[in-house]
């Protein structure tokens, strides 16, 4: 469910859904995203990317997925969740070294997935 935005820039930006970032990043169905928004603005967006828009957002939108099956409560048992973490952790990483540092400083996610059943 979205929130409701007072009308302060601040709060506009803080509810619009995740989903909107995402679709912000792909190729704009149409719309030149790529050459008139990506190009020359893609490392300002994530500053410590390197590289063509289609990656930022294929890792976007696989976490964007695996954020809607969690919210839905869907089972993600036969996800690659470990490519998954790796998506965030890259994700982290091109917005702040600093963030994706403090996400393997603190997730309990690789002990989790160590200690899971394997299963077929």
């Amino acid at each position: 469910m979205a929130r409701r935005a007072d009308g302060k820039p601040g709060h506009v930006v803080a509810a619009l859904p995740f989903g909107f970032w995402v679709g912000l990043v792909s190729a704009g169905r149409g719309r030149n995203y790529e050459t008139m928004l990506w190009r020359p603005a893609i490392h300002r967006a994530f500053p410590h990317y390197r590289g063509p828009r289609p990656p930022v957002h294929q890792r976007l939108e696989t976490l964007r997925l695996l954020r809607n099956r969690i919210a839905h409560h869907e089972p993600i048992h036969s996800r690659h969740l470990a490519a998954d973490y790796g998506s965030l952790l890259s994700v982290a990483g091109w917005l702040s070294p600093a963030f994706e540092g403090w996400i393997k400083s603190t997730s309990r996610i690789p002990a989790l997935l160590a200690g899971r059943p394997h299963l077929p």
